[in-house]
């Protein structure tokens, strides 16, 4: 790239054989070993091929969150876009591998540092239809329900700098539902474009508002037990309880 668009300190570093690795070792295999169900809901036609750029920006409750990033781009969109992650420097640092997914590095705490991160950011999705970019506004993992949401205006920066560009919110939340193992769940969109993507101050309240809604309506339907509002996207395992319910009803028959 050229000095009008420096590299972050650590560039992306695509690999498709690597990705697919982290892919099935990690995310996979963990959200299998660890929750009974991952579910998902959309609001509004999700995001697809040729509709970029797109910037997904989303609520950063767990450590599980980069995992189910991997999840939302291959099981919840099918793939439609290749898409980059930018993760803190000093987490990336220490699982380098990650760059195989498109993930590179911003740090914050360096104003100069971050700029060049914005800037490659903004480089990577302008005029890219097929690309996107994902991001935790928050930069830190946080409780679902603290209020007010909290956002880094870096990614309204980023909007500026693309220019035209899609929005969409996605809210995470796991619960354990009263059972052995947890469920995790995703609300996605809707997709939106920014009223005036020169207007950092707009695009960060949009943004602002769009994760605080989503994460309020995914609340109130998990807590309200309303799962019928959600479809399975990847299934794990089966705790005792269930298990055990499932062989009364089959020896009652």
């Amino acid at each position: 790239m050229s000095n009008m668009n420096p590299l972050p300190a650590i560039p992306a570093a695509k690999s498709a054989l690597g990705d697919e690795l982290l892919y099935l070792i990690f995310a996979r295999r963990s959200f299998r070993r660890s929750f009974a169900h991952v579910w998902m809901q959309s609001v509004g036609p999700l995001p697809a091929k040729g509709q970029g750029p797109l910037i997904f920006y989303l609520t950063h409750t767990a450590w599980w969150d980069g995992y189910m990033m991997m999840l939302i781009h291959r099981l919840a969109l099918g793939r439609p876009f290749d898409s980059y992650l930018m993760q803190e420097e000093q987490q990336l640092r220490a699982y380098r591998f990650f760059t195989w997914c498109g993930a590179f590095s911003v740090n914050r705490h360096n104003p100069r540092s971050a700029a060049r991160s914005l800037q490659y950011a903004a480089g990577l999705l302008r005029g890219r239809k097929d690309r996107a970019l994902y991001i935790f506004p928050q930069g830190k993992i946080v409780h679902p329900d603290q209020r007010p949401l909290v956002a880094y205006p870096g990614v309204a920066r980023i909007v500026a700098m693309t220019g035209e560009v899609t929005l969409c919110p996605v809210a995470l939340r796991y619960e354990f539902l009263g059972q052995q193992w947890p469920h995790a769940f995703m609300r996605i969109g809707p997709a939106h474009r920014p009223a005036d993507p020169a207007d950092l101050v707009g695009t960060m309240a949009e943004i602002t508002a769009g994760l605080t809604t989503a994460s309020d309506a995914l609340r109130d339907d998990v807590v309200g037990g309303r799962i019928d509002r959600f479809k399975p996207l990847l299934r794990g395992r089966l705790g005792i309880d269930t298990a055990f319910d499932a062989f009364r009803q089959m020896i009652r028959r």
